[in-house]
């Protein structure tokens, strides 16, 4: 897994301020460990019951970090069922868990 601590801390926080966020998976390239250096982070968010409103606010905190990578998320529970769902269950590293710490 190729994400800073600092980013990991970061992302983690934002997505506790969602009760809605279960799970969060990173996957692509910073997931396999083939990311170059100005690879984006992608994620994928699961949280079923969140709404359009809250995935908006989501997705503008993540935007608004400090983080200086650029951020792909993706809710997980709406992608269509295929490929891309498919590879983000089997390889996907989870990165948070709702109630862990």
């Amino acid at each position: 897994m190729q994400i800073r601590e600092r980013d990991l801390k970061i992302l983690q926080a934002i997505f506790s301020r969602f009760a809605s966020v279960r799970r969060v998976l990173l996957f692509g390239s910073r997931a396999t460990g083939t990311a170059r250096r100005a690879s984006d982070i992608d994620l994928a968010v699961v949280a079923p019951e969140m709404s359009p409103s809250e995935w908006t606010e989501l997705a503008e905190q993540v935007e608004e970090s400090s983080i200086i990578y650029r951020i792909d998320l993706v809710r997980l529970d709406t992608l269509p069922e295929g490929t891309l769902k498919e590879y983000i269950l089997r390889e996907g590293i989870p990165i948070y868990q709702a109630g862990e710490s």
